[in-house]
């Protein structure tokens, strides 16, 4: 199960050469920044020396919850919801492109729309689509995404994947991770309905959303009624404290996510099963943890298909 933000390194009999890349890896992280190549389950990537956390992880294990990837895809084929491999899926909060890049290799979608507001990962994200060959199937954006069209202040992570749109929350001195004296930087903020509908993409093209957006996920959903009323399923990570740092309470998500969903399936799990969304508020129980985090594949209430 994935409980917790620091996934294992390996089975026990390869521990000779994860150790070696932890070491490799502490000595590189010293160094002035720069690229590193890697060939990747995911494909071949390039990934900062700095970042502490998805570069990081794509180092030691040559992946970045692939399984995950590759159980919502099971799942959603199993499902029968439509025909992916012909469709879109829509990568919110792309990072450096682990996710759509997966999928699109795979031919499991085909093709994506990316978005990336933080600059040293979407340069990295562009690198990655077209050094993989998918600059025709991948489109990728430089925006965050969320219930309103703006400009945001983003705090930096030296984790590429905790960069975090602030959203007006008192900066508590004693946060877990001392948000308070991040650096930040203005980002440009749109509503997904808006990208969408000026990228030409209707929402019966799109087969699949994609978000990881450090607790944000309510607010890009309220940017994006028209895809939900469409029926287009949803793999959103939930995260309790990241929802709380971005002003969602347990109720208000709660409550939400059951209006617009009917069930949803905890991809923790190893045998994910359907659970009605009614019951979600259960959850913040099971990931109290400040660490604690899953992925849910939420499916709409209602479906224009």
């Amino acid at each position: 199960m994935r409980r917790s933000a620091e996934p294992g390194l390996g089975h026990p009999r390869r521990a000779g050469r994860p150790r070696l890349r932890r070491l490799l890896w502490r000595w590189l992280h010293r160094l002035p920044e720069f690229e590193l190549a890697l060939d990747t389950k995911h494909g071949r990537l390039r990934v900062s020396n700095k970042d502490a956390g998805v570069g990081r992880i794509l180092f030691l294990q040559r992946e970045y919850e692939l399984a995950t990837i590759r159980k919502s895809v099971a799942l959603l084929t199993q499902l029968e919801q439509g025909p992916l491999h012909s469709r879109l899926m829509i990568d919110a909060g792309a990072n450096i492109g682990t996710v759509c890049i997966s999928m699109v290799r795979s031919a499991a979608f085909a093709g994506a729309l990316a978005f990336e507001p933080e600059p040293r990962n979407y340069a990295l994200l562009v690198k990655n689509v077209l050094g993989n060959g998918l600059g025709q199937s991948i489109r990728c954006f430089n925006a965050a995404l969320s219930s309103s069209n703006s400009v945001g202040e983003m705090e930096l992570s030296k984790n590429s994947g905790d960069h975090r749109l602030r959203a007006g929350v008192p900066l508590d001195p004693q946060a877990r991770y001392r948000e308070g004296s991040r650096t930040t930087i203005p980002v440009t903020v749109r509503r997904l309905d808006d990208m969408l509908a000026e990228a030409g993409v209707e929402a019966h093209d799109v087969a699949l959303l994609w978000m990881d957006v450090q607790g944000a996920e309510k607010h890009v959903l309220e940017g994006a009624g028209r895809l939900v009323e469409a029926g287009v399923p949803v793999v959103a990570e939930f995260w309790p404290y990241g929802l709380s740092r971005a002003g969602v309470s347990p109720p208000a998500y709660a409550q939400y996510m059951a209006a617009q969903f009917t069930r949803f399936y905890d991809l923790s799990d190893e045998t994910p099963a359907p659970q009605p969304c009614a019951s979600i508020e259960k959850l913040f129980d099971v990931y109290a943890q400040f660490k604690q985090f899953t992925d849910l594949l939420l499916l709409p209430r209602r479906s224009g298909r």
